[in-house]
């Protein structure tokens, strides 16, 4: 009696709470959703990082298709500037409300996602390390310097 079955699986199921998410702490992870679909994740700590907004920039430029999602328990000044870019590029955005999406400085603030499966490795952004300033060059030579280089 395959139908009785197929009945009292659906009954199960609508106790549990419905259907039964793939991967659930993968998708909390991600904003909801998988991460052989993520290109791109700006973790809560880096949001602000203009550094993060430009690599956004050229990951929507570059993937017309890829979609936003935005963790919504963020506060609004941080989430602004990728709201204002996703509308500018005309890229589709998501604010992620769920509680589950927590604001920890580790957390995911921004994924960039694609449609489908492109499995990119690295996924986290890391700000570029600041280029060290070179010493000035003065005409000047310290005694040490005229010393040894003469």
């Amino acid at each position: 009696m395959p139908n009785e079955n197929n009945v009292q699986d659906r009954l199960d199921q609508a106790m549990n709470g419905g259907t039964p998410q793939i991967n659930p702490d993968e998708q909390r992870q991600y904003l909801g959703t998988f991460r052989e679909r993520v290109a791109l994740v700006v973790s809560v700590r880096e949001v602000g990082n203009d550094a993060a907004i430009k690599q956004v920039r050229q990951l929507l430029e570059q993937h017309s298709n890829y979609s936003v999602l935005i963790n919504g328990n963020l506060d609004s000044a941080l989430q602004s500037p990728y709201l204002k870019l996703a509308g500018e590029l005309h890229a589709k955005f998501t604010l992620k409300n769920n509680a589950d999406y927590g604001t920890a400085a580790d957390q995911a603030a921004v994924v960039i996602a694609a449609p489908n499966a492109i499995n990119v490795e690295s996924i986290a952004f890391h700000a570029p390390a600041p280029q060290p300033e070179e010493p000035q060059k003065s005409g000047h030579q310290s005694f040490w310097q005229r010393l040894f280089h003469h």
